[in-house]
């Protein structure tokens, strides 16, 4: 009995290796990408079906990540068909600007314009010229995958949509874009207990940090002209745990809207790639 125990954990600690590779989206991701876009959206009025078949339609912009055959011909047999359909991560991007007749896009930028109700009238006024300037092209970038996906996948991910869309521009197709905008995931610890004990003690309140769950997307920082945060801790679960401050009470979740001008997209993709690439072997 000792020793099938030992064998037990002699499995259980084994590292399963499993390689992913970057495909153009087709009709079969279609279920995949569309719960990718559920955990960015969540319980928001987007008809996710609509923007996914998009997405689908488009396939000569984008990514879709899988796991490659070579990973699966190691796999159970049983596991197989499950691995092949499973989508780990997209990416693509959607102009906003030549599809504002699609519901999808007009959902999306009625809920960026509630969402940013409580910005300042300033950036409510210039959120709004953004998504209805119909001179300027605007680009939703949409880029999701499983939390467990490292952020080394990211690199290569950016770097082919960013060909692809030069490819697409050389065929006098539209996605040359004045602005590129992201909706980001990023959590923010709630620092009651901090804010509280250094009210009492009379000393500078702490400052509140940020995870990117995805954590290349800080490199668009730097270049957004237009920022800002909302609150989605009531359509999820609130997370816990991490390195955080020490009184944080626990973890908030928000989005983060982010616009970029159009031509600090190839200075982000080099920064994340300065950051992100896997190094040579």
């Amino acid at each position: 009995m000792e020793d099938d125990s030992e064998n037990s954990c002699d499995v259980m600690d084994q590292e399963v290796q499993v390689d992913f590779e970057a495909r153009n989206p087709e009709v079969t991701d279609f279920h995949g990408i569309k719960r990718l876009l559920q955990q960015l959206f969540l319980k928001a009025n987007i008809n996710t079906s609509e923007l996914a078949d998009l997405i689908v339609s488009q396939n000569y912009i984008g990514s879709v990540i899988k796991q490659c055959d070579d990973s699966m011909e190691d796999s159970d047999e049983d596991e197989d068909n499950t691995d092949a359909d499973t989508v780990f991560g997209v990416i693509s991007l959607i102009n906003l600007t030549d599809k504002k007749d699609i519901e999808c896009v007009k959902q999306i930028k009625s809920m960026l314009l509630d969402k940013c109700s409580e910005c300042s009238k300033e950036q409510r006024q210039e959120l709004t010229t953004l998504l209805h300037n119909d001179s300027k092209q605007v680009g939703l970038l949409i880029s999701e995958r499983f939390i467990n996906i490292p952020a080394q996948i990211s690199a290569p991910m950016y770097d082919s949509l960013r060909k692809e869309m030069d490819r697409a521009i050389k065929k006098k197709m539209k996605y040359s874009m004045d602005y590129i905008l992201l909706i980001t995931k990023v959590y923010k610890p709630m620092l009651r207990k901090a804010y509280s004990s250094a009210k009492k003690k009379n000393r500078k309140q702490p400052v509140e940090q940020t995870m990117f769950v995805n954590a290349e997307e800080e490199c668009f920082m730097e270049g957004a002209v237009l920022s800002f945060d909302y609150s989605v801790a009531h359509e999820c679960d609130t997370a816990v745990g991490g390195q955080w401050d020490e009184d944080a009470d626990e973890m908030q979740s928000f989005r983060r809207v982010m616009v970029i001008p159009g031509d600090q997209f190839d200075p982000v993709i080099t920064k994340i790639k300065e950051n992100y690439s896997t190094p040579a072997a």
